[in-house]
């Protein structure tokens, strides 16, 4: 190891503890190092935790005196520990006695935290003892700094080269080499650094105190002798630093720290444990080197363009992220106006780049910006083009991998995913197919391709890109005979030629059977087909050396569209997913109301599997609307997000599907076919049918939840009731559970039931119940479950319950709730829940007052639990029967929030 090498490793922060693990501590023992020498020895920790009278704790006598150093009286025959009082005089850790010694008779160590430390009554020596975290062990910020020891021992005051990285690529190194190797001279004078030694033993910190000389370009870090008050200075001289390091470079002092702190866990953040140390330096670097950067490029421009690019070159990500978004947007116009990309010798500009635009993607809500920002228009030539060409032109390499996967990204929380012209004008010139049959294959060695793409100007389109597509047909031609020159037939291949926008979407058809070079997905801005065929013809130059002309090879046309990687892969899961716009997260986060424009989208694995076995029926009415409608979601599985734009595209194919009654019935007949197949159950096809609904926004019935009939609760009067509510409401999986000890099917609910349950509730959607006393058990939704037997109540008595039709009455008028809400709103499963209990119990007694003159002593027995659940839940005054009967529920709404149109 190289004697500056030493320097680096003595100061990294995780050395000791990757030196702790290379010993191979054992699972269950905690290591014990002696403040004096600093060896180390591991300990069973039950026996560390039991025995006392061994490792005695001292953080008692450490904590009373407030001790902020042990002292150490060394003698031929022992060592004694002592603790200093208020009077001057020195306490003895172990037997308590006080003695008188003067300071040069004492060795001091500083204490780090006083619950660390013990007394070994055998070894009769302290020791610090060191949580282990995940088997890391955890050292302080502060280490025993010994001039003689292992790293520091042959570093002397002197210069010495420190070799870190270059802003250079290879090609860079390279030419200086060829060129110029007096440059090697220059760029080797820089990387010196010049070491100041102190020879006093001592505790010092690990974290350095940054110092610059600006006017002589000197980047100095400073190793401090440890102070217990953490007393910080603007100035630290000479004389209170273990080990002063000076480099003649911003490169070299970043490159220092990378290794030192930042490769190490350290965060620029402020941490919860508020280090006084680390926060001093954190806002030193944030201020100094940040800040200061910033404010020189914003001042100076292109005057400081080199050294601002260096520095943003060594930093890490995580603290290039400090910088302003004006600092990145104004140095990327640079970049462009420079028109220097590409990885010069003199830095690596494609790198830097690159690492803006990642930095950019991480910050909040700035895909659309970047992305309006490459359509930019600039003048190269007598051409006028996009940024976005203008830069893909210039990057290569893996930087141009990570661009486009970059920009792709990027693409996916756009508009542009969107292909509708009235939304994105940029498309009117695009003529290209939205589902295009791609084919890509790979033998041996060579990539063949049927789309070769090209930025090329078209006088009528402008600047596209031109898209040639081997149709995989053949017609005959006359051409020249290769022997004879005549003319004769030749079999020749259809190709098709189309002009895409870069950003406009396509969709690839069985894309997890292509070979490709570059991973895409099922849908792609167009562009990336285009990166996949120059990734792919690099790939075959360096095969052979020799370029192999693409072979355009047959493909079977569109064929079936059911080949959604992403959504096959979530139909064979029972889940679902929600997808929420960015305005319904705000307006979620915020705990507010949820406007009509901020949309919800919800679909279950069970939808999907079976839009996935309807997707053969392409030549049907509906047919084409269907994979329109599967396109959205395969781009909503790929985004994540819920936009606008994928938002209208579902319910405008949703409409198509079901919104007449031909195209519906045409689709029901469909479905018809799968449940007599056995494809898919009738739960499934409700789920389906109702989830279309609700984007498309059919008018729904609401219902007819009365009871009208005067028969006892019976298994045929229930049916009757059931078959009501369907035929009214098209709720088809609509049922009313009686729950009772011979329910085989819910018999665990009924069983927890009888610790106290009431008399029935209505469940909306399937799924695990919610409600406490039912925590793990599952029922089908939306059911109404009635309960009948004895049961325990809050006070310990049994009470009998039946089924009565009051209850059924009650239940079906939540389920009329229920409907009231689902025909009003898409939303309407957020407001089921954030409505408050009261109101769901107070519309249900409101129309119980209206319906038919049931029992004063069930109407007060309901009214007394609106008034109870009002008190504990609201602290709401009570309310008397006679203003429920003119209670409106619209109005209640609007009062906590909710608004229904």
């Amino acid at each position: 190891m190289s004697d500056f090498k030493n320097i680096v490793e003595f100061f990294r922060l995780n050395r000791r503890s990757d030196e702790a693990e290379a010993k191979q501590i054992p699972e269950n023992n905690i290591l014990l190092r002696d403040i004096q020498n600093n060896t180390d020895y591991n300990v069973d920790i039950k026996i560390f935790e039991t025995d006392h009278t061994k490792y005695k704790r001292i953080f008692q006598v450490l904590e009373d005196y407030d001790a902020k150093f042990i002292y150490v009286h060394e003698t031929l025959s022992e060592v004694e520990y002592f603790v200093k009082t208020s009077l001057g005089k020195y306490r003895n850790i172990i037997n308590n006695n006080l003695e008188i010694f003067s300071s040069d008779e004492l060795i001091e160590i500083p204490i780090d935290n006083p619950s660390s430390y013990i007394y070994n009554s055998e070894l009769k020596r302290v020791f610090v003892a060191f949580e282990s975290i995940n088997g890391v062990i955890i050292f302080p910020d502060t280490i025993n700094y010994d001039p003689k020891s292992k790293y520091l021992n042959e570093i002397t005051n002197s210069t010495y080269t420190y070799d870190y990285k270059d802003p250079l690529t290879t090609y860079g190194k390279i030419m200086e080499f060829i060129l110029a190797h007096f440059k090697n001279f220059i760029r080797n004078a820089v990387k010196k650094v010049i070491v100041a030694k102190s020879e006093i033993p001592a505790i010092i910190n690990l974290i350095p105190f940054l110092q610059f000389e600006y006017g002589f370009g000197n980047y100095i870090l400073k190793y401090k002798y440890y102070d217990i008050n953490h007393k910080q200075k603007f100035f630290v001289p000479d004389g209170e630093s273990a080990i002063t390091l000076k480099f003649l470079s911003p490169g070299g002092m970043l490159s220092f720290l990378n290794e030192t702190l930042f490769s190490q866990g350290f965060s620029i953040e402020q941490d919860a444990y508020k280090s006084p140390v680390r926060n001093f330096f954190r806002n030193q670097f944030i201020e100094q080197i940040i800040y200061k950067t910033e404010e020189d490029f914003l001042s100076r421009g292109k005057e400081v363009y080199y050294s601002v690019m260096e520095t943003l070159f060594f930093l890490p990500e995580e603290i290039t992220a400090k910088f302003s978004d004006r600092f990145f947007w104004l140095l990327l116009e640079l970049m462009v106006n420079r028109d220097n990309f590409q990885n010069t010798k003199d830095l690596a500009e494609e790198n830097i780049f690159v690492k803006i635009i990642r930095i950019i993607l991480q910050k909040e809500n700035q895909e659309a910006k970047l992305m309006s920002w490459f359509l930019e228009t600039i003048k190269e030539g007598d051409k006028t083009i996009t940024k976005f060409e203008f830069i893909y032109d210039r990057i290569n390499g893996d930087n141009f991998i990570e661009f486009v996967k970059l920009v792709n990204k990027a693409w996916k929380k756009s508009r542009f995913i969107y292909p509708d012209i009235e939304t994105n004008t940029e498309f009117t010139t695009t003529d290209g197919l939205l589902f295009l049959p791609y084919s890509s294959q790979k033998a041996f060695g060579f990539y063949f391709s049927n789309i070769s793409m090209s930025f090329e100007t078209d006088n009528q389109k402008g600047r596209l890109l031109k898209t040639l597509y081997g149709t995989g047909k053949y017609t005959e031609e006359l051409k020249p005979d290769l022997k004879t020159d005549k003319l004769v037939k030749t079999k020749v291949e259809i190709i098709e030629q189309y002009w895409y926008h870069p950003f406009y979407p396509v969709y690839l058809e069985d894309i997890e059977k292509q070979e490709t070079e570059l991973k895409l997905d099922s849908v792609v801005p167009a562009f990336m087909l285009k990166a996949n065929r120059d990734k792919q013809f690099w790939s075959n130059v360096i095969t052979t050396a020799e370029y192999a002309a693409d072979i355009l090879i047959t493909v079977s046309g569109v064929g079936n569209i059911a080949k959604f990687r992403y959504l096959a892969k979530f139909a064979a899961k029972a889940s679902s997913l929600r997808f929420v716009t960015k305005a319904g997260r705000a307006v979620a986060t915020a705990r507010k109301t949820v406007a009509a424009t901020a949309g919800v989208v919800e679909i279950t694995s069970g939808v999907v599997n079976t839009l996935l076995k309807l997707t053969g029926a392409k030549d049907a009415n509906w047919g084409k609307s269907l994979s329109e409608y599967l396109f959205w979601l395969e781009l909503l599985s790929l985004s994540g997000e819920l936009t606008v734009a994928i938002n209208n595209g579902l319910r405008k194919s949703a409409k198509e599907i079901v919104g007449t009654s031909e195209s519906k019935n045409q689709f029901e007949k469909q479905l018809d076919n799968l449940i007599e197949e056995g494809q898919v159950t009738r739960k499934e096809v409700d789920d389906l049918l109702e989830h279309l609904d609700e984007l498309a926004e059919v008018e729904r019935k609401l219902g007819d939840f009365v009871i009208h009939g005067q028969d006892d609760i019976s298994e045929a009067f229930i049916k009757n009731i059931v078959k009501q509510v369907r035929e009214s409401t098209g709720l088809k999986n609509f049922d009313i559970n009686l729950v009772d000890r011979n329910n085989e099917k819910y018999q665990k609910l009924f069983e927890q039931w009888q610790k106290g349950g009431g008399y029935g509730f209505f469940k909306p959607t399937s799924g695990e119940f919610g409600l406490k006393l039912y925590k793990g058990l599952s029922g089908e939704g939306p059911q109404i479950y009635m309960f009948a037997g004895r049961v325990i109540d809050g006070l310990g008595r049994i009470r009998n319950v039946s089924f009565t039709k009051y209850t059924a009455q009650h239940e079906l008028f939540h389920v009329e709730m229920f409907m009231y809400l689902k025909n009003k709103t898409p939303n309407y499963m957020k407001y089921w829940k954030e409505i408050p209990t009261y109101m769901h119990e107070q519309y249900v007694l409101n129309r119980l007052l209206k319906t038919k003159n049931w029992k004063k002593e069930d109407l007060v027995s309901d009214l007394e639990n609106i008034n109870k659940i009002r008190k504990t839940e609201a602290g709401l005054p009570k309310i008397e029967l006679d203003d429920l009967k003119n209670w409106k529920f619209e109005i209640e709404l609007e009062k906590i929030g909710i608004k229904i149109q």
